[in-house]
Parts: structure tokens; sequence; C-alpha cells
């Protein structure tokens, strides 16, 4: 259950685009660009609806993705922190 206001669409729409910016891609233009028209797109959509809600809650997801690129602007270097184990083994790791 996602029930955002007006003002909370609006700060997560600038958390994104924020995101977006500090991105280490050089498509980042295009998708700045594609997330502005998809806001856009589903502005008219009724807060509380089903597609309202798989909207924000697609655009937390996508936010939480760019927040997990750090970086240090100053020389260009950055680094992923992952949430999850990328290769988990088996049994804990023993062999």
């Amino acid at each position: 259950f996602i029930l955002m206001g007006r003002s909370d669409t609006l700060r997560l729409y600038k958390q994104v685009l924020r995101g977006v910016q500090r991105f280490p891609s050089k498509n980042k233009e295009a998708l700045y660009r594609e997330v502005k028209v998809d806001f856009r797109k589903n502005s008219s959509l009724p807060i509380g609806s089903n597609d309202y809600n798989l909207r924000i809650r697609e655009a937390q997801e996508g936010l939480t993705q760019l927040l997990s690129y750090q970086f240090n602007d100053r020389d260009g270097n950055w680094s992923v922190k992952s949430t999850q184990e990328p290769m988990p083994q088996k049994d804990g790791g023993r062999e």
C-alpha cells in the first residue's frame, strides 16, 4: 500500500532527477529525459490507484538503484555498493 501526496511525488521526482545527473553513464541525458517524460505522462493518475502505486514503486526502486552508486566528483572515481550478495555460495561458503 503506497499513498503519497503531490508534494511527496514531486520530491521523489526531484530525487530521481538528481540521481540521474550523478549517474556515471554516457546515456544519462537520455535517461534524464525519459524520467521527465514518464513522470509527466503519469501525472494524471489518481493518487492511490493501482497504476499510481505501481509507478511510484518503480520510481522508488529506480532511485534506490541510482543511489547504490557512490561518487567522488572531484576525481571522477566511483564505486557500486550492492545490497545483495551477487554470488551467493552454497552451504554458507563452506566446501
